[in-house]
């Protein structure tokens, strides 16, 4: 397998999780906090101090449809089942853009041996 398709498996199996968690996620126990749960794990998937800008804007567009889901499926406000399902598949694909952000900066941040010293080796 190429070090493309690791990679790739590798964050799909971290935020494997995460989407578990959004769609197990009814609201109506006190101590679930979705939003800094699901947060917490994106950044340790990216693990950065700087991350690029589209990752930026992929993580706040996380963190945005979290708390939609959670005030759709708040235990003291209406809840309306289409409106969570709707929050919820909301909040799958900000996972899955954040997902496709994630690869290209740790694609990006690898680094690639070169294999010019190789080239310029003398001949035995």
């Amino acid at each position: 397998m190429s070090s493309e398709t690791l990679l790739r498996q590798e964050i799909r199996h971290s935020l494997g999780f995460v989407r578990g968690l959004i769609d197990h996620y009814s609201g109506l126990y006190s101590g679930e906090n979705l939003t800094s749960d699901v947060l917490r794990i994106c950044d340790e998937v990216t693990d950065a101090n700087e991350p690029n800008s589209r990752l930026k804007e992929a993580r706040r567009m996380v963190e945005e449809r979290c708390r939609q889901l959670t005030q759709a499926a708040d235990r003291f406000a209406q809840r309306d089942p289409a409106l969570i399902a709707a929050s919820r598949a909301q909040a799958v694909a900000a996972v899955d853009l954040f997902q496709d952000a994630a690869f290209e900066w740790r694609k990006a941040r690898t680094i690639r041996p070169s294999s010019g010293r190789l080239l310029r080796r003398k001949s035995l």
